[in-house]
């Protein structure tokens, strides 16, 4: 399981009782990479369920 405390993305398969059971994660930039924010982040490891 990864360390990620929380995941909020009901959609994603790896998310079990919003814990991420991914073996591990890739975090990126959104957009033009300038992050500043959260925001301007994704979960470039998601899967959608089913």
């Amino acid at each position: 399981m990864s360390s990620v405390m929380k995941c909020l993305c009901e959609e994603c398969q790896y998310n079990e009782q919003h814990e991420c059971y991914a073996d591990g994660i890739e975090i990126m930039s959104s957009g033009d990479n300038m992050v500043e924010t959260s925001d301007g982040t994704c979960c470039n490891t998601f899967k959608p369920k089913g």
